[in-house]
């Protein structure tokens, strides 16, 4: 053999190994990259699937306080009825009650939200 062959087949070996290393690079940032979009999808997913969850609970929530604010409005229209009865009218307009009774007295008063404590 002469010299200038093993320096050919040293080239190609050269060449060739350099690439694979640049494949293997180039494999290993798309792999990188297609791990990092499917891992930000699954948390994607996650993340929507948790709101559509607390969604869902908030709106049964909803449902449960309209019933509670239709039932309590019949409690408070059925007592006025009672107290009218009885000669006590009770009118609420709002934030403001007023109370008045046969003999002519009135109160008015206005309704005040509880404050947490």
């Amino acid at each position: 053999m002469f010299f200038g062959e093993d320096d050919c087949i040293l080239d190609v070996l050269s060449l060739l190994n350099l690439l694979l290393t640049i494949g293997a690079i180039l494999g290993g940032v798309l792999a990188y990259r297609g791990g990092m979009a499917r891992t930000a999808n699954h948390i994607q997913e996650r993340v929507i699937n948790a709101l559509e969850a607390e969604l869902t609970g908030m709106r049964a929530r909803l449902e449960d306080m309209k019933a509670e604010n239709t039932r309590l409005s019949l409690i408070i229209d059925t007592i006025c009825v009672a107290l009218r009865r009885r000669g006590i009218a009770v009118s609420i307009d709002g934030d403001m009650v007023s109370i008045s009774d046969h003999s002519g007295a009135s109160t008015m008063a206005r309704i005040q939200e509880e404050q947490e404590r």
